[in-house]
């Protein structure tokens, strides 16, 4: 098997290639000054099976771009095969038409995966599970939810809620409940397809002086996130903790949730960001092992 770190991953191939006891294969990288990316894979590829690292988060197109180069590439190569690991597959969200002549935008992303040479993907909590049955490409879709909550269970929580958004929201909030022995519960939204505007309401739950963690798969512009916590807030919530799988953090997210009464927020290494306190590193190593 040989690891191949794209530029969007580099640090989290480090680290599953420690797990693994295996070296990263050796890949010239640089960008022109026109902006166009140049690969070479200095190290042979032919006859082997290839995993490449790259997650697609913002600047998404060229990730998803630099992902088709090394792939075909590899392929172009000798490769036996491709995996691609994408901890955060961008193009998720618009997984339908929501108003009639939209573009379909992940089926048209997978189907450029597929033409470039990808046997298979493995993703971390995907935003739209429901595609994975129509990918043209097999999709492992990994769940970090717990490798989150693991974490959270360090941090003397008092009478703790576990909650979280949207139609995901119920799995995800009682995963994380099991693991942190708590009560959990399901923030109901509601997006205005035109505006993006989102509403949201915590029918039936009461956070007077508790303990609450909000978890949701990915923090883009964060506004669920900031009218979640201030909702709990203004309901009497003693304290407030923001978990998240992919912080993506657009125009200041974070700077927002904290302004609206978060205590603080914990994410992974799914793509980089300065709140990722936790790694899911070993999550992707142990899947690879099975490879």
């Amino acid at each position: 098997m040989k690891l191949v770190p794209g530029p969007a991953s580099v640090e989290l191939t480090n680290k599953v290639s420690s797990i693994l006891g295996l070296r990263l294969t050796e890949l010239e990288h640089r960008i022109f000054p026109d902006g166009e990316s140049y690969f070479r894979y200095v190290d042979s590829v032919e006859n082997e099976n290839v995993v490449i690292f790259q997650s697609t988060h913002p600047p998404q197109d060229k990730h998803i771009l630099q992902l088709c180069l090394l792939s075909s590439g590899a392929k172009d190569l000798g490769a036996k095969s491709v995996v691609v690991v994408i901890p955060y597959l961008a193009y998720a969200k618009q997984d339908r038409r929501f108003k009639e002549g939209e573009v379909v935008s992940i089926d048209v992303v997978l189907k450029i995966l597929k033409q470039s040479g990808v046997d298979k993907i493995l993703t971390v909590n995907i935003h739209a599970p429901w595609i994975i049955d129509r990918s043209p490409i097999p999709i492992e879709n990994l769940d970090a939810v717990g490798t989150l909550a693991s974490y959270i269970l360090q941090m003397n929580l008092k009478n703790p809620m576990i909650l979280a958004p949207g139609k995901k929201g119920e799995y995800m909030s009682a995963t994380a409940a099991k693991v942190l022995n708590a009560d959990y519960g399901v923030i109901r939204t509601k997006r205005n397809v035109n505006t993006g505007t989102v509403e949201i309401e915590l029918e039936g739950i009461d956070v007077k002086d508790r303990d609450v963690v909000v978890i949701d798969d990915m923090i883009s512009t964060g506004g669920t996130m900031v009218k979640s916590v201030s909702t709990l807030k203004s309901a009497g919530a003693r304290r407030i903790l923001v978990g998240c799988i992919h912080a993506i953090m657009v125009d200041d997210a974070d700077k927002k949730i904290l302004s609206s009464g978060a205590d603080v927020i914990i994410a992974t290494d799914a793509v980089p960001n300065k709140y990722a306190f936790v790694s899911i590193a070993g999550l992707l190593a142990e899947c690879l092992r099975k490879l």
